[in-house]
């Protein structure tokens, strides 16, 4: 079992590196490019922040916002699709409806000068009958001209203007370029795997930046009208997102910081670093550079439709105007190889308190390897390795996430962590009673409280119904008898007879023991007994994470779900094509046994402002609440909790005519909308899955890091016998030594 978490630990870091569009390698800029970095500090600003109003009503898409000297425009998707616009000097004004299409979409827009300089605003979209069309209106929706484009069969993704009045509408693998009016004159294909972004900057001078085929590197090149083909084409850093700046300079983005770029001189300078201004790279939607010289930031969060639309006007300060704001600084450790979702949060708390300032340290990865094959890297180990050299440093840290609370453990046990009862005491918005009991006691010792996980995770055994039974809960014999009786039988990890050992200690372990004593019996009739069956067992110890649902398909399957949205079962089923059934791991007499799987945040006991590192602590815990990476999530909180189910259960979609999804709540239709809608509506969760996963609950138990050890050493004694390297009485020997020994040191380490 250990390495399938190790497995499942790295494929989350491997997860977590990125999403959307613009996602993929961040590349530092020091490496090999064709664009060289001169080594300057990035210029000094004084930043001014505002909400701009759009959320949460509506849901700006991500590559619609346009700027201008004073006004920001965007799409609203949140009913049907419009056109709006919010004036940065009126910050108090809502924003204003300048056109609304009642049929079709608008996929990009652009700001060009009109007659007398008269701002026109062009947008690219489809019309009702989903033909794509190119369209010319005044600042407040007069529509100037329309013409029909050709069709891609893939949305627009960016549309710009040169200073002569040429368009160009960018797409994945082809760019169409226009002139004024709006007739197509030619096109450029992509010269590599797909188009990244595109811009104008002033001079006639349009970049476009896609990855290349190859090495997956963004690439820079300029577009020439005249000869519709592409120039000078060389390497750059960053995410391939393209903004105009100053002087005919071209700003791109790498990471948290924001590079302006001279192509003709293959010169880059770094302009400003994103978190100096309490902004995140991941965030960051839109750049201006303003006739002023002042720059201009739009901030969304993407995957968080609620989120606000930050603005940020940045002004270059005069040599010692900055000083330190006074806020005392809260170290915030993550391990991982992508702290975007951190960083987001230490942001969101940075601009609302006054007295702290939460900045994210991540624990660097290099030289963390694991390999497949005969050589097995412990990862784990190498992680807190890093971790713990980084503790004992001279000056500590103040807050420490970690992935579950086994991890948890180990910094526990170590004295690193610090009792959070006190301060609990003391809140006037936390209560411990509004937590869900069970998990507090996954990260309680004691009296003592040391983290409250924002959400869970079931760990499980699942599959079809019809080949597992419809009822949860098996025997260990009986789960040998199935394995006899489907010798094909599969698994994701590979049905190894080590696998098969795990998962049947897995509920009964402490068969074999007893910790208060600390004695242990795996010489006995009962353990030798259980090796023998699983000796005999034929197993196909293959991994099928590349081919599952084939397997699917014709092979007997056995899922370990991690199961943590009321939503799973509904899709869980919907792929497999019939009921589900949450087994669980078998035990002695037959009850579901299922574990609670959960990470959250932790005050370091060496931190020098607790106060502060419980502020932020905190707002952790509520705010992850009302992030919407999932709405129907296993929440702590019992009253997130109940109303994610009902969420789950409110929610329906179906499929309209053109093959689009659609959503509506249940609460919302009324009581003739079924009548009257001839759609076939599907519900996220229908009774009967609700029930079977609250009835897992009622089986959840704690799987310690002391149990995972003990298995551990199990099944690398037992590996050599059922490889047929040991006989079985040495192999129980050696065991009972192992776990004897193993547990009389924790009865001396915790009289």
């Amino acid at each position: 079992m250990k390495e399938v978490y190790k497995w499942w630990f790295l494929g989350v870091i491997i997860l977590l590196t990125g999403c959307g569009r613009n996602s993929g390698i961040q590349n530092s800029p020091d490496m090999e490019a064709n664009v060289p970095f001169l080594c300057n500090e990035a210029e000094t600003y004084m930043a001014e922040t505002w909400d701009a109003g759009i959320t949460p009503g509506d849901q700006p898409l991500s590559n619609s916002f346009v700027l201008t000297e004073d006004m920001l425009y965007y799409v609203n998707r949140a009913e049907g699709w419009e056109l709006c616009g919010a004036a940065l000097s009126e910050r108090t004004t809502s924003p204003q409806r300048i056109l609304r299409m009642k049929d079709g979409c608008i996929e990009a827009v652009t700001a060009v000068n009109g007659v007398e300089e008269e701002r026109v605003l062009v947008l690219a979209g489809r019309d009702g009958t989903g033909t794509p069309f190119l369209a010319a209106c005044t600042a407040d929706g007069n529509q100037l001209w329309s013409q029909p484009c050709e069709d891609q069969g893939e949305a627009a993704w960016r549309l710009v203007s040169d200073d002569s009045g040429h368009l160009y509408i960018l797409y994945n693998e082809q760019v169409l370029l226009f002139d004024q009016d709006g007739v197509l004159q030619g096109s450029v294909s992509c010269p590599g795997e797909s188009y990244i972004d595109m811009c104008a900057v002033p001079g006639d001078s349009v970049y476009v930046s896609y990855r290349d085929g190859r090495t997956e590197q963004p690439m820079l090149a300029r577009l020439q009208y005249q000869g519709c083909r592409l120039e000078g084409e060389q390497r750059i850093s960053g995410n391939g997102s393209l903004w105009a700046g100053r002087e005919g300079s071209l700003l791109f983005q790498n990471g948290n910081e924001i590079y302006a770029c001279i192509p003709q001189k293959q010169e880059t300078e770094r302009l400003l670093d994103l978190a100096a201004y309490e902004l995140t790279g991941e965030q960051l939607r839109a750049v201006l550079t303003t006739a002023s010289g002042e720059v201009v930031l739009v901030s969304w969060e993407l995957l968080q439709y609620d989120s606000p639309v930050w603005v940020t006007r940045l002004k270059e300060a005069a040599e010692g105007q900055l000083a330190g704001d006074g806020r005392r600084i809260i170290t915030w450790l993550i391990v991982g190889a992508d702290v975007t979702a951190e960083e987001q949060m230490a942001v969101s708390f940075n601009r609302q308190s006054k007295d702290y300032k939460v900045v994210v340290e991540q624990v660097s990865l290099d030289g963390l390897t694991l390999s497949a094959g005969s050589t097995q890297y412990d990862l784990y180990e190498g992680i807190y390795m890093c971790v713990n050299t980084r503790l004992l440093a001279s000056k500590s840290a103040d807050l420490i996430s970690f992935s579950n609370y086994q991890d948890m453990e180990r910094y526990l046990v170590k004295g690193y962590l610090e009792d959070l009862t006190p301060y609990i005491a003391g809140s006037e918005r936390i209560r411990r009673e509004n937590y869900l009991e069970q998990m507090l006691e996954c990260t309680s010792a004691g009296d003592a409280l040391y983290s409250i996980p924002p959400d869970f995770c079931i760990d499980t055994l699942m599959g079809k119904a019809s080949e597992l039974g419809a009822e949860p809960g098996w025997t260990v014999e009986e789960f040998l008898d199935w394995l006899t009786l489907h010798p094909d039988a599969v698994t994701q990890e590979g049905m190894t007879r080590e696998r098969v050992l795990e998962i049947c200690l897995k509920g009964t372990l402490d068969e074999y023991l007893n910790r208060e004593t600390g004695r242990c019996d795996f010489e006995g009739e009962a353990f030798r007994n259980l090796l023998l069956q699983i000796r005999g067992l034929t197993t196909d110890g293959a991994a099928h994470w590349d081919d599952w649902w084939e397997q699917l398909e014709e092979r007997p399957a056995l899922e370990q779900g991690f199961v943590s949205t009321f939503a799973h079962c509904y899709s869980w089923e919907n792929m497999y094509g019939e009921p589900l059934v949450y087994k669980g791991y078998p035990s002695r007499d037959g009850t579901p046994c299922n574990y609670y799987m959960g990470g959250g945040l932790a005050i370091l006991s060496r931190s020098t402002c607790k106060e502060g590192a419980y502020a932020f602590w905190e707002f952790y815990l509520l705010e992850r609440t009302k992030v919407p990476f999932n709405d129907y999530n296993y929440y702590t909180d019992r009253e997130a909790f109940a109303n994610s189910m009902f969420q789950a259960a409110d929610e329906q979609w179906a499929y309209t005519e053109d093959g689009k999804m659609m959503f509506r709540k249940l609460s919302e239709a009324g009581p003739q909308s079924a009548e009257d809608d001839e759609r076939e509506w599907i519900s996220a969760m229908n009774e009967e899955q609700r029930d079977k996963q609250l009835a897992m609950l009622e089986h959840v138990q704690m799987d310690s890091l002391e149990n995972q050890a003990i298995r551990n050493m199990i099944q690398e004694e037992a590996s050599a016998y059922f490889a047929g390297v040991k006989n079985l009485e040495d192999t129980c020997r050696v065991i009972q030594s192992r776990v004897g020994l193993f547990l009389a040191e924790r009865l001396e380490s915790f009289p």
